[in-house]
């Protein structure tokens, strides 16, 4: 069985992992930008969002300054550009109408969360929970749509397809750790290790979908 260095050793090797991937993918969205979608540049955003936090986090560590309140900016903005996306991708009239206040609602709530516990070191599992299902919520929406008007020749021919399955692997999975995490981080420094380590697993697999969404030509 793996001790708490040999568990600590993969988790750092899984973080530099997921960073390379995140590398890859906002090289890719530079790369293709002007040949992507109105979708896909907003996900390019989401990818070039996601790397600034990630170097705003590794600066803060290697200060050893505490960057948990990189969290709520990180589930606010990533939610308000990913709610773009799907704003396009979907083309419906009423997600359109909706949007701007789904959006401006979770983000209110972010700030709002924030002036109520400012705690800057306290994890905050309700927001991560709220973000998780309301990311779920675009995902069933594309695969509603998707089901219903069939206009889709080939699934894995379309690049929303690949973002949605990113996207719907790593928030059910984030959805578990943010609803058991309080007892996660009081069970042992060993099991919360491992998770974290799945977590970036998670997050290594959605960059995956996004890459691949990012470089390949839509289907007509």
């Amino acid at each position: 069985m793996l001790d708490n260095v040999d568990l600590l050793a993969v988790f750092k090797l899984m973080l530099k992992l997921t960073e390379a991937i995140m590398v890859l993918a906002g090289f890719i969205g530079a790369l293709r930008f002007r040949h992507l979608s109105p979708a896909l540049r907003y996900l390019a955003g989401v990818v070039w969002f996601g790397l600034l936090l990630e170097l705003v986090s590794d600066v803060l560590s290697y200060r050893h300054v505490p960057n948990l309140f990189l969290g709520p900016l990180d589930s606010a903005g990533g939610f308000l550009l990913l709610s773009l996306v799907y704003r396009r991708a979907l083309q419906s009239a009423t997600f359109t109408r909706v949007q701007p206040w789904l959006a401006g609602a979770f983000v209110l709530y972010v700030g709002v969360s924030g002036l109520l516990l400012p705690e800057t070191t306290r994890f905050k599992p309700l927001l991560q929970v709220v973000e998780c299902l309301l990311v779920l919520l675009l995902v069933v929406l594309y695969f509603r749509k998707t089901l219903n008007e069939l206009v889709v020749q080939q699934l894995t021919r379309d690049p929303i397809f690949w973002v949605s399955t990113g996207l719907l692997l790593y928030y059910l999975g984030k959805l578990q750790i943010s609803l058991f995490s309080n007892y996660m981080m009081q069970y042992s420094k060993q099991f919360n290790i491992a998770v974290w380590t799945v977590h970036a697993l998670l997050l290594a697999v959605m960059y995956s979908c996004f890459c691949v969404a990012l470089w390949m030509r839509p289907q007509k």
